[in-house]
């Protein structure tokens, strides 16, 4: 069954934490907007005085502008991720009608780690949150997240925490990275792997037994 957020949940998954964007990502566009619709009644009267199509210019920036910042704050609260015990999912929405899901179970996050640049993120508490993942070349970035130390900390304890119950062991990663690179070989390739790897076993028994 799905909830407010439309998300199914698993069995026996709750919600952590609901994230959204800091509100730095949409203040520079608040006041754009508000300094356009400002500018924009200041020159009402010279509009009017033009004649039909100044009073249609100027109904026609305030649609305009309104739109704009109905859509801003639209995609400002679909903009989200969400950390659960078992996963993270990233919702990104770029449209009305059009939006992307990234999920990422325990087992494929490596860890998080939080960058805070400038002053502004520093003063304002806001940075980037980077999931480095398991089988991934390059970490999956959240940009201009609140808090993002405190974040990297809730799921980076949510990984250990997750370890612990499903009984992985560190070892166990290094077989996996080679399981994956050994599947994209051909049959060939593999029935060579394991020859080696059978006279290898084989010598390291003998060499036991003495």
């Amino acid at each position: 069954m799905k909830n407010d957020l439309g998300l199914e949940l698993r069995e026996q998954e709750k919600i952590i934490r609901v994230v959204n964007h800091h509100l730095i990502v949409i203040v520079p566009h608040v006041v754009i907007s508000f300094l356009i619709l400002i500018l924009n009644f200041f020159l009402m009267y010279y509009l009017f005085i033009q004649g039909w199509w100044g009073a249609v210019l100027f109904f026609a920036i305030v649609l305009s502008v309104l739109f704009y910042m109905v859509r801003l704050v639209f995609l400002y609260k679909k903009n989200k991720f969400v950390i659960t015990n078992q996963r993270i999912i990233d919702f990104e929405q770029v449209g009305f009608f059009e939006k992307f899901i990234n999920e990422f179970t325990y087992a494929k996050v490596d860890k998080a780690s939080a960058v805070v640049k400038g002053i502004g993120g520093a003063l304002f508490k806001y940075g980037n949150l980077k999931l480095n993942l398991i089988e991934d070349l390059g970490p999956f970035e959240l940009y201009k997240v609140p808090r993002p130390i405190e974040l990297q900390e809730l799921i980076n304890s949510q990984l250990a925490t997750s370890e612990e119950k499903k009984g992985i062991e560190p070892s166990a990663e290094p077989v996996s990275l080679v399981m994956a690179e050994i599947n994209m070989l051909g049959r060939s390739e593999k029935i060579q792997i394991y020859k080696k790897l059978k006279a290898e076993l084989l010598a390291e028994k003998q060499k036991n037994e003495f």
